[in-house]
């Protein structure tokens, strides 16, 4: 199925290049293509075709005899709902979602950003699916225990360490850098600041 996009060579390129998993699929969340973020997380040439829940091991993809789809709690499901309203004609946008899933016999969760809108394409009716990956992010939106005189951060263990070692360690690809705000430069250099 990766031939569906053999003559759209440009778009295919652009859909590589976004580092969020972007899946094509049909009405039954099939998945008929997947950019470099979706074959680097859904390797295997055989998911062509395959509900997307079946593909990711969703949690509940076992729930029933006919996998992905055809359980009680797919009803609920953002991702098949996403892609149920894009057929629609309506489109999603970044509808956050918990996507559990069995990986090596544990239970994981990854916090999810769910997108979804129609396209079609040589008289062909498909899904657009976004997956934006924010367990990171929403790590860091939960009550943070910080010392108000030294602004260290307590961490799970009881420990307490620098803002700057909480962060490098809870989202590894930020980047930090120092300066001072201008109350501070006030304070610490009166004959330099304004």
């Amino acid at each position: 199925m990766d031939k569906l996009f053999d003559n759209a060579v440009f778009m295919r390129h652009a859909l590589d290049a976004l580092p969020a998993i972007v899946l094509v699929t049909d009405e039954d969340v099939r998945i008929l293509y997947r950019n470099k973020a979706g074959r680097d997380i859904l390797k295997g040439e055989k998911i062509y075709t395959k509900r997307a829940g079946d593909v990711m091991h969703c949690l509940h993809a076992e729930d029933a005899p006919g996998g992905c789809g055809t359980g009680p709690h797919c009803a609920d499901c953002v991702l098949r709902n996403s892609v149920s309203r894009a057929f629609a004609g309506k489109a999603v946008r970044r509808e956050p979602t918990d996507i559990s899933f069995v990986s090596g016999g544990k239970t994981s969760v990854v916090r999810g950003l769910i997108s979804a809108s129609p396209f079609s394409f040589e008289g062909a009716l498909y899904a657009l699916l976004v997956i934006e990956n924010m367990t990171e992010l929403a790590g860091l939106r939960h009550l943070l225990p910080i010392c108000s005189s030294c602004k260290k951060i307590r961490a799970e263990d009881g420990s307490w360490e620098k803002i700057e070692t909480y962060i490098r360690r809870t989202v590894p690809q930020a980047d930090l850098s120092h300066g001072l705000c201008p109350a501070c430069a006030r304070k610490f250099y009166p004959g330099y600041s304004d």
